[in-house]
């Protein structure tokens, strides 16, 4: 309680010495294979189309015999990813981003992962968050193969933006990189890094590449804060541990947990096992006040189901339109004077 009323204190005399001192609030959430209905010949989407159009291609089934596990094989041949079920799905994404707050508009900034192009962002701006002001929307195509892609939404000005591709003993991965923003945020730069490293089913490489590339990108510049955020696919148990070459980026997370704030064991709940894949990591200057005690694993309960272990996140059931997502998004409140 000491802590917790130290926080409230020093953020009580942050206000009063800077009047104009104002919240700004980050999101990052992976929203799950969110795909549009539109065949995309770059991209390997033959399970996100209707069956109309899977019918009408001569090597679709063809292309599902290439995946692995026979379940995803069933998927792709069977699955009807129709409008209606696209436009169910951007109502459950743009349900959970206004969750975030009593507002119901979501916060300033939302960071996301596993979008297929920039035309579901517009999609999900433009039939999920009327008035919310989100008149940012940045997405830059990456390398992935199965074509999905970091993306942000933001009431703030975006700067400048850029994509980091993954390089590994000299050749670029097909995964999706880095997203480089930076935001005007009441006249202070806000850089902020995008990330979606690649699975554990990957090499351990791969996500030693990323996070020595983010470690480096995020020490070449100068900012009033920079953040790195997203889905960062490290597990406790790595080893090597990605995170140990994050110099200076502290783990929201871990300091929420230091002051005794009660969060959910995780983020993804995978083989009766709860991981932290989702993250915060926060570089911040005497300017701007990292509100640890308001980092936040974002399970409303409308987004959660009972098990025998307690609540675990309600994917988003393709056939049925129903759910969210396997992966609870993670959000913060910063000061910004």
């Amino acid at each position: 309680m000491r802590l917790t009323l130290a926080a409230i204190a020093f953020v009580v005399f942050f206000f009063v010495g800077h009047a104009d001192a104002k919240p700004f609030t980050v999101m990052a959430y992976n929203t799950e294979n969110f795909f549009d209905t539109i065949h995309d010949p770059a991209s390997d989407d033959f399970t996100w189309l209707p069956m109309a159009t899977k019918e009408d291609m001569a090597d679709h089934d063809e292309e599902c015999q290439k995946i692995i596990g026979e379940f995803y094989i069933q998927q792709c041949l069977n699955l009807d990813w129709n409008k209606k079920i696209y436009k169910k799905k951007i109502q459950a994404v743009s349900r959970v981003i206004k969750s975030f707050d009593a507002s119901g508009r979501g916060p300033d900034v939302v960071i996301l992962e596993e979008i297929e192009n920039k035309k579901v962002l517009n999609d999900l701006v433009s039939l999920g968050f009327a008035n919310s002001g989100y008149k940012h929307a940045i997405l830059l195509e990456g390398d992935d193969s199965r074509g999905i892609d970091v993306a942000i939404l933001s009431r703030y000005p975006v700067v400048r933006q850029k994509r980091h591709p993954i390089i590994v003993n000299g050749e670029k991965l097909n995964t999706r990189g880095i997203l480089e923003i930076e935001l005007k945020v009441n006249e202070l730069k806000v850089v902020i890094f995008g990330n979606h490293w690649p699975s554990q089913q990957n090499p351990m490489a791969e996500r030693m590449a990323s996070a020595k590339l983010l470690n480096e990108l995020a020490h070449a510049i100068s900012a009033d804060l920079v953040l790195a955020v997203g889905d960062f696919n490290t597990i406790r148990t790595d080893n090597p541990m990605p995170f140990q070459k994050l110099k200076g980026l502290k783990d929201a997370e871990a300091e929420a947990r230091k002051v005794s704030k009660n969060l959910m064991p995780g983020t993804h709940y995978f083989k009766q096992k709860w991981e932290s894949l989702d993250k915060i990591f926060v570089m911040a200057n005497k300017k701007v006040l990292p509100m640890w005690t308001e980092f936040e694993i974002i399970a409303r309960p409308f987004m959660m189901q009972i098990e025998d272990k307690g609540p675990i996140p309600v994917r988003f059931d393709a056939a049925s339109g129903k759910g969210f997502s396997d992966h609870l998004p993670v959000g913060m409140k910063f000061i910004i004077p």
